[in-house]
């Protein structure tokens, strides 16, 4: 290993186990979910759309087995690069390492062009009749983008402090909420986990999609990458506390947002009424709707804010975990020294991060011109329409269908990745087992990834047969950058091979933690 003085590094020490699990919950944003993701799954499984959720936490739960055990080995500001480094190798580390920042930099772009570019204008148009002119989407996203990477850039501390009490406040509201609704609503049913239960009512929505199981599987594309952003603690890895605190955050993490997310889409199906989905879809802001019918306008505008600062704590989770990535791979050699650059003052990669908020601010505007072309909106139209006209408001809704599909992508890629690395490196080890341990060995470190690698698979195959857009359309973006990512790893591989060599492990905490703890035991017996 590397000497620590060798290598920048960011500050150790300052971020706990709540904190660690904060950004978890703040990187997956669950008022944003609410708004944004429950109303693009319904576009799609309709009355299924609490089963999409239910199965995308399930596959989510699996998925905390698979980072458990990786965990337990690396911590660094690599987060999934080391892991798959200290697993697989630098091959698959690296394009890990490129994919991971895509689908964060593809989900930061996504949620502010729905929430700042469809639900803001909404909102404020149905409660207060204020109409906003079109062009006004640019300017909020990049609100939404650029004002949060500045305090991702000012420190680590005012940062978590900020997305503590954010995200902790933000699923108490969300839990506590949705099951007032869900008490009221008149049409509590569990036949939303039926998918055979609603032809004579959805049949000729689910035709054109495939039938009632693909419909389900196009949902579950926005319930998994609702949780976009799980994982959202392992970058933090050279500045926590202990690297334990990262295995916790993990854990808590996902079943947190997991149990809140299912609740919550199950409470918008029922409180909107289960025969009625299809309108759900068509609407820009039901879940708002929804909260202002059962809990007045006071309920409705309350919902739009926590979804308006989740939109601001995600984005600085997320564009904080991306930079940090790319900060990793430039101290590797793997990207350029620029992405290793540490401001004196604040202790954080700086350019990075700046690099992050620049290129999902150009994501977000471009994909919004552009996906409104092709849904047959002119970039003229997508400036001099009002906000809330529909043109305008399906441009924007499709290219948020758009960035959330090559946010999957990466999102898929990378866990395929991480499924992989658990599987090969426990055949690796060799390690005997007794007891009960026999049975849950091949489990646990077989079959639980293999099962979350088939749902993935299964989902990725949904989106792109039969075609649908701009899913298919996302999907074949996702593919290419895919591409790209492997030729330059190629690329690094021929042209630089020391640095191919040590990707993802220049720093790995667990260990410097390990040969601490040695030093200490060896010090006492003296």
């Amino acid at each position: 290993m590397s000497n620590q003085k060798a290598v920048p590094r960011l500050k150790k020490g300052v971020v706990g186990t709540l904190e660690a699990v904060a950004q978890e919950i703040a990187a997956m944003a669950p008022a944003c979910d609410t708004v944004a993701f429950i109303t693009s799954a319904a576009a799609f499984a309709f009355v299924l759309t609490p089963f999409a959720f239910l199965l995308a936490m399930l596959t989510m739960f699996i998925e905390v087995n698979t980072l458990y055990h990786l965990s337990k080995r690396h911590a660094s500001a690599g987060g999934y690069y080391g892991y798959v480094a200290t697993a697989l190798g630098p091959f698959w580390a690296i394009v890990t390492g490129l994919m991971y920042p895509v689908y964060q930099i593809a989900s930061t772009a996504a949620i502010p062009v729905y929430v700042a570019g469809v639900v803001l204008p909404g909102v404020l148009n149905y409660f207060f009749g204020i109409s906003l002119p079109g062009w006004i989407w640019i300017p909020f996203i990049l609100g939404f983008i650029l004002v949060p990477i500045g305090l991702a850039i000012v420190g680590i501390r005012p940062q978590m402090k900020y997305i503590r009490y954010a995200a902790m406040t933000e699923i108490a509201f969300l839990a506590v909420t949705s099951l007032y609704i869900i008490l009221r609503a008149p049409d509590n049913t569990l036949n939303v986990f039926n998918p055979f239960a609603w032809n004579s009512v959805y049949g000729s929505q689910f035709a054109p999609l495939g039938g009632p199981i693909a419909g389900l599987g196009l949902g579950m594309i926005f319930g998994l990458t609702s949780f976009i952003g799980y994982g959202g603690s392992a970058p933090l890895g050279d500045e926590v506390k202990n690297s334990k605190a990262i295995t916790k955050a993990l854990m808590l993490g996902v079943s947190i947002v997991g149990i809140v997310l299912t609740e919550v889409s199950y409470a918008l199906t029922v409180g909107w009424g289960v025969d009625n989905m299809t309108s759900f879809a068509n609407n820009s802001i039901p879940g708002i709707i929804v909260y202002a019918h059962f809990m007045g306008i006071v309920g409705g505008l309350m919902l739009a804010l926590f979804a308006f600062n989740s939109a601001f704590s995600d984005s600085v989770a997320m564009q904080s975990n991306a930079g940090r990535v790319y900060f990793a791979m430039g101290r590797d050699g793997i990207l350029p020294r620029f992405f290793a650059y540490i401001h004196e003052k604040w202790i954080t990669p700086s350019k990075a991060l700046l690099f992050v908020g620049i290129a999902s601010s150009l994501v977000a505007v471009l994909s919004g011109f552009v996906i409104g072309f092709l849904s047959g909106v002119s970039p003229l139209q997508m400036l001099a329409l009002s906000a809330t006209s529909q043109q305008v408001s399906s441009a924007l809704e499709n290219a948020f269908d758009f960035l959330t599909t090559i946010a999957l992508v990466g999102f898929i890629v990378a866990h395929f990745a991480n499924n992989t690395a658990v599987m090969v490196m426990f055949y690796r080890l060799k390690e005997k087992h007794v007891g009960i341990n026999q049975l849950l060995h091949p489990i646990m470190h077989y079959v639980l990834p293999a099962i979350a690698t088939g749902v993935f698979a299964f989902v990725l195959y949904e989106s792109i047969w039969p075609p649908v857009f701009p899913v298919t359309q996302a999907v074949i973006v996702g593919v290419a950058f895919l591409l790209f990512s492997v030729f330059y790893t190629l690329r690094i591989k021929r042209t630089n091979p020391n640095a191919y060599k040590n990707a993802g492990i220049t720093v790995n905490i667990v260990e410097e933690e390990k040969i601490h703890e040695k030093k200490g035991t060896e010090n006492s017996a003296e």
